[in-house]
């Protein structure tokens, strides 16, 4: 049992609230950050939460018959039921009679307003509303209008409860142990020994699940491990593990990924074994110039596009504008909540500002094929003060 008791209720009420705000009769939520917000467990399969007014009745979640009774055992909602493809167990009939039984569909002469998430996710696990499931619903509730609630799910989330902001502390304890754990070995090798990025992924799964974590929970290859020209590709955000030797004098990236009460923690830390050859020295030291002029930058009222030019700035002086990243962060939070907002310039996201108690990953991606490549990721709190990283891992390139 986790020491640190969110209110999983209050979640529900703030979704009422909003349903409220855009009269809806009930919403129908697919998007696995809303279903584990409003649940409070691991539901890994396709799984939809029937939400009511607040005042008609209670949340229902359908998942896989297979795991219902798992997600009875641990979720914070009473009713969980299963959804499969067969007689009696069709989730649209199931919707159908929950909206029924909670007095929000009577018939066909009143249809319902339904909250629905709409959209395109970067992540594949984001689970917007699909187009068959879509008609499914306009087959359920005939004249029925379904009414986009994603505006609602993202700014919801985006701002986070203190015992949210603590469940992020602990996930991120959990990733510098992983790190701790990794630089240990690193240092310890034997003469001649040398590492796969298998190997290193395993040292860091292994410390932090032992230090509480239950899930690794990237989709992007678990824990993200990158040597040499896997780190240097152009652009490169994705380095799932593989059995390349990692090699002296080459960069290694090292970017892990944790989960404590449904919470995620998300550190990337950059490494070089050996001696290091001048040129990536000195690109090294840029990645840390860019790494500080972010933190220093993700301040109260600031807009995400002028952070990203401060920091563009530093590259473009050094003459690395090219080998920047134009992404200088990503959301986290509850499971499935790992990308929106992204810290980006231009019209769409530049004008977001950072606001008080939101936490984003600072996250910088630097590299240069050929040469090297750098991953900054690092859960940051924003504050009245300033930016607090909740890791304690510093920036800094470690030279083993």
């Amino acid at each position: 049992m986790n020491e640190i008791q969110i209110n999983w209720n209050g979640h529900v009420k703030k979704y009422q609230a909003a349903m409220e705000e855009l009269n809806l009769d009930f919403c129908f939520l697919t998007r696995v950050k809303s279903i584990t917000y409003l649940a409070g467990c691991f539901v890994p399969w396709k799984s939809f939460i029937f939400l009511p007014k607040e005042g008609m009745g209670e949340p229902e979640l359908l998942t896989v018959l297979l795991d219902v009774e798992r997600i009875r055992a641990e979720s914070h909602l009473k009713n969980i039921s299963g959804w499969g493809p067969m007689k009696g167990f069709y989730w649209e009939k199931k919707i159908q009679s929950a909206a029924k039984k909670a007095g929000v569909y009577k018939a066909k002469e009143n249809p319902p307003k339904i909250g629905v998430e709409l959209g395109v996710d970067i992540c594949v696990t984001g689970q917007m509303l699909s187009y068959t499931e879509a008609e499914l619903l306009k087959k359920m509730f005939p004249g029925c209008k379904l009414i986009d609630f994603n505006d609602k799910t993202e700014r919801i989330q985006f701002i986070k409860e203190p015992e949210e902001i603590e469940m992020l502390r602990k996930a991120s304890e959990i990733t510098d142990i992983g790190q701790v754990a990794v630089k240990e070995a690193l240092q310890d090798r034997a003469q001649g020994k040398k590492f796969t990025e298998n190997e290193i992924a395993g040292i860091g799964t292994l410390a932090m699940r032992k230090a509480g974590s239950n899930y690794e929970w990237t989709f992007t290859g678990n824990e993200e491990i990158g040597s040499g020209y896997r780190a240097s590709w152009t652009f490169n955000g994705c380095t799932p593990a593989t059995n390349k030797i990692v090699e002296e004098g080459e960069s290694l990236l090292v970017d892990l990924h944790s989960e404590y009460g449904c919470y995620l923690g998300d550190l990337s830390h950059n490494y070089v074994l050996g001696n290091c050859p001048p040129e990536l020295k000195k690109f090294n030291d840029v990645y840390e110039q860019l790494c500080y002029t972010l933190i220093d930058n993700m301040y109260v009222g600031n807009t995400f596009d002028n952070c990203y030019q401060e920091v563009r700035k530093v590259a473009d002086k050094e003459g690395y504008g090219n080998d920047l990243f134009f992404g200088l962060g990503h959301g986290i939070g509850c499971i499935g909540n790992e990308s929106w907002p992204v810290i980006v310039p231009g019209k769409e996201w530049g004008p977001l500002i950072f606001e008080e108690n939101m936490v984003e990953i600072a996250a910088v991606v630097f590299n240069h094929p050929g040469l090297g490549g750098l991953r900054l990721e690092s859960p940051t709190l924003v504050t009245k003060k300033g930016a607090e990283i909740l890791p304690k891992t510093p920036f800094e390139v470690d030279y083993v």
